[in-house]
């Protein structure tokens, strides 16, 4: 897979530059990847959203290319998923995954012009993370070996086996992988430490919601289905077959089809 480069920077509140990339034409869409990733996490449905967005992706601060801020917490995060959005222009669609999707929750409560919201398995039961997976992915980063702590990560993301082989088979994915992992503890920390109070006083954001989950996955930190209307009583939910936390990698047609069929339902509502 080639790696496609930055064509912009943006500046989040604290100063920090963010690497980022805008493709397509249309209404504008900005994608937020998770805790393993950087720009190129959606590149298999970059082209297909841009056939009808101008389409956002950056890497989040620490990560491909974006700089990094004195201090970290949840916020810092929320505030550059806020920069983007700003960036992008009125009327946004805002998509996120896994601790990306969180952020993005979170930032649609300040972002009140959003069009829609769309969440693919935001861990919403952190409560349930074992917290001696971060200690372990920390020390395998202290010892120099990135392959160790992500064999310890990704099954406590519901990351399977044969996945994972997929992945180390494409050399460029594996060393951008290898390279992302590297600021994920305090990320898990920030969430656990802040993110866990934030959910339990959390009112969901008045944004069209479409949540997004895949139907094998089993991980204890994303709720059920059935948890998930509770919590979002507005919300559409929609199962991906098959699929597990890396829909967007694995089945990408079908994971930018469940997004476009949302997104456009939206822009013919505000047309």
């Amino acid at each position: 897979m080639t790696r496609h480069m930055p064509d912009t920077t943006i500046t989040s509140a604290d100063g920090t530059t963010l690497a980022a990339r805008r493709s397509g034409r249309g209404s504008p869409l900005v994608l937020v990847h998770g805790a393993i990733g950087d720009l190129d996490t959606f590149a298999l449905i970059e082209g297909l959203l841009a056939e009808r967005h101008s389409v956002w992706v950056y890497s989040r601060r620490g990560r491909g290319g974006s700089g990094d801020g004195p201090d970290y917490s949840l916020q810092r995060e929320v505030e550059d998923v806020l920069a983007v959005v700003a960036a992008a222009g009125h009327g946004v669609h805002l998509v996120g995954h896994s601790g990306g999707a969180a952020y993005c929750l979170f930032a649609a409560t300040q972002a009140p012009s959003l069009r829609s919201l769309v969440l693919y398995e935001p861990p919403l039961a952190l409560e349930a993370f074992d917290t001696t997976l971060i200690d372990a992915v920390q020390a395998a980063l202290d010892d120099g070996d990135p392959d160790r702590a992500l064999d310890t990560l990704f099954p406590a993301v519901g990351i399977v086996e044969h996945e994972q082989a997929a992945l180390r088979s494409l050399e460029p994915v594996w060393a951008r992988i290898r390279e992302s992992v590297r600021p994920s503890p305090r990320e898990l920390r920030a969430g656990l430490d802040e993110g866990v109070d934030q959910l339990t006083a959390f009112d969901p954001p008045n944004v069209p919601t479409l949540y997004l989950y895949g139907e094998e996955t089993d991980a204890p930190s994303f709720r059920a289905p059935g948890e998930v209307a509770e919590l979002f009583p507005k919300a559409q939910l929609r199962g991906l077959a098959g699929q597990r936390h890396l829909a967007f990698a694995f089945d990408p047609s079908s994971f930018a089809e469940a997004i476009l069929a949302f997104t456009t339902a939206h822009d013919r509502r505000a047309s």
